[in-house]
């Protein structure tokens, strides 16, 4: 499919063993970058064959006073400093931990409509008000990069400290409609995702193998298959968004 060769594959986060698999996974896109933190295991990713760039990002002096809940902090500033090393205009932003050979879907959704943000099912709650799946979505450089300096602000609180964001996944459901100058809020947000998200359903991602529950210390293990069957903790697919559609009033 053309349309990746115009995009950054931006893998974001901590180094495992298997990141490498990732970074030869993506080859064909325009380019793959990964973006992590100064003093991860670089040799790590010595098995990669495919051409790649590492960005390696400087943890803060200090985390007092800094909202890293869920990692989203974490998250913000690794994909920043992606987005900034980006070369093309659009960026794919995938995990260390994940992996997905088969993209065809989402992509060609990303091709009918590329001013949406794209992302998946994976995580992306009913009952969470403008909830947004974090794992896996593709957007436009610019969209992206400002969504992560204001939620990067927000985490350090230098901005908009009124706004209240439970889980990581509403930090960055509304950090991304604040890029696009929408301000969103529990009462009134639905009409926003309508217009500007799109969801793939990770059943049509054939192949892919998503982080289970790697944010649980009590859960020793990665990634898993089939999202969300087979999840350990607790993820149903009736309690999971499948399509923007569902969020017309």
């Amino acid at each position: 499919m053309r349309i990746r060769r115009h995009l950054t594959a931006l893998i974001q986060g901590p180094l495992d063993n298997r990141t490498h698999e990732a970074i030869d996974c993506y080859q064909g896109f325009g380019e793959v970058i990964v973006s992590t933190w100064k003093g991860e295991d670089l040799s790590l990713l010595d098995k990669a064959t495919g051409k790649f760039e590492v960005v390696e990002n400087v943890y803060p002096d200090s985390m007092e006073g800094i909202n890293n809940h869920g990692h989203r902090y974490f998250m913000a500033r690794t994909i920043l400093g992606g987005c900034e090393a980006a070369k093309y205009n659009y960026i794919m932003k995938t995990r260390t931990d994940e992996l997905y050979p088969d993209l065809d879907a989402i992509l060609a959704n990303f091709d009918l409509y590329p001013t949406r943000v794209h992302t998946t099912d994976n995580g992306f709650w009913r009952p969470i008000p403008f909830c947004f799946s974090n794992h896996l979505f593709i957007d436009d450089k610019h969209h992206m990069t400002e969504a992560c300096k204001v939620l990067v602000d927000h985490c350090e609180g230098k901005s908009h400290g009124h706004v209240q964001l439970d889980t990581p996944e509403q930090a960055f459901g509304w950090a991304l409609m604040k890029a696009r100058g929408i301000d969103i809020d529990k009462n009134y947000w639905m009409p926003a995702f309508g217009n500007h998200t799109f969801i793939t359903p990770c059943s049509m991602l054939k192949g892919h193998l998503h982080s289970g529950g790697s944010y649980y210390n009590t859960i020793p293990f990665k990634r898993c298959e089939n999202y969300p069957w087979g999840r350990p903790d607790g993820h149903q697919i009736d309690q999971l968004h499948q399509s923007h559609l569902e969020f017309k009033e």
